[in-house]
């Protein structure tokens, strides 16, 4: 069994905690917070040393691997000295608070051979991972639009909307197209973030003519988190917090011609469901255990911020923004 600690439980990393004490892969050995009385809180509740300092942690208790959930702001600092301890690392996203800091992280990971694992849990959804399979069902891919929409956390101060949930989203349509924009377009608004963006409807270009619109906020009373697919055979529509997964048909394609969008059946398609925290918590023990590439890695990662920053840009510019690939070695 991998031993591990949580540093950062709060509202997320209270979660990982909880997944890793129920895990048959791992021993939930430590945790630790900067609000003392919330460490005391989850050590208790679970039976494990707790630790205001994250440091002392790593010097009194034996780890092999820890989950990363501070805020933002944080990320490299604590990253980077658990690396610098030899510790494998799950980082709760976005990877860093700028791409200078996720390329110090993503180095220090390669030269203290450390296994780095960046917290994009959609990746894990199992209607996600559905979607995937059956993606080629299609045909061409017109148009994918996604609603994700909730009331304001009050704790998130550090990011705007853009970087706290937009990523989630660029993850996904990455992943799914399995190819990058070339072009995005935003605009936003700040009505109750108190430094931030807090709604964004973006425009971007993946391919020669794929489209994809995201409407993104932190000013609904109700949560919505749903995913749209539009291609020549139909459509998808994706309902992350139910997982549910639903196939619309276009009777008016054929493999002969295609000229027209009609209304045809609804189909659901049965899924087992499965906590996605649970699932990224599993692969992420078993890259430590197995030695191999983490299934969200740090590059990966890097890219999503890059594309965010790209939003931010394009919004406070107000025009389109073409993107440029050229990586760093």
């Amino acid at each position: 069994m991998t031993r591990v600690a949580v540093i950062g439980v709060g509202s997320m990393g209270q979660n990982h905690a909880r997944v890793y004490f129920n895990s048959d892969e791992a021993e939930l050995v430590a945790v630790s917070d900067a609000n003392e009385q919330q460490a005391e809180r989850i050590g208790k509740k679970y039976n494990v040393p707790f630790y205001k300092d994250y440091k002392k942690m790593l010097e009194m208790e034996e780890i092999e691997a820890v989950s990363i959930a501070v805020p933002t702001s944080l990320h490299k600092e604590v990253a980077l000295f658990n690396m610098y301890k030899r510790k494998h690392i799950l980082l709760e996203k976005p990877i860093a608070a700028s791409e200078e800091e996720a390329r110090e992280i993503i180095d220090a990971a390669e030269k203290n051979k450390v296994r780095l694992m960046v917290g994009h849990i959609e990746r894990f959804n199992p209607a996600i991972l559905e979607l995937k399979k059956r993606w080629p069902e299609l045909g061409e891919i017109y148009k994918i639009e996604v609603q994700r929409i909730g009331p304001f956390p009050g704790r998130m101060t550090d990011v705007g909307v853009i970087i706290d949930l937009s990523v989630h989203d660029i993850d996904i349509i990455n992943y799914l197209t399995n190819m990058y924009p070339t072009k995005v377009f935003a605009e936003t608004q700040q009505k109750l973030h108190p430094h931030h963006e807090d709604s964004v409807t973006a425009l971007l270009r993946y391919g020669k003519d794929i489209k994809a619109l995201l409407s993104i906020n932190y000013l609904s009373p109700t949560k919505i988190r749903q995913l749209k697919v539009f291609g020549e055979k139909g459509m998808f529509e994706t309902n992350y917090l139910t997982q549910e997964l639903f196939f619309y048909e276009n009777p008016g394609y054929t493999s002969d011609s295609w000229d027209t969008v009609i209304e045809g059946d609804m189909r659901k398609i049965i899924i087992q469901k499965k906590e996605p925290l649970q699932a990224e918590i599993e692969a992420f023990l078993s890259c430590v255990k197995e030695g191999h590439d983490a299934p969200v890695n740090g590059q990966q990662g890097l890219d999503v911020l890059r594309i965010a920053n790209y939003l931010i840009s394009s919004a406070k510019e107000n025009k389109m923004v073409e993107l440029s690939w050229q990586r760093k070695n």
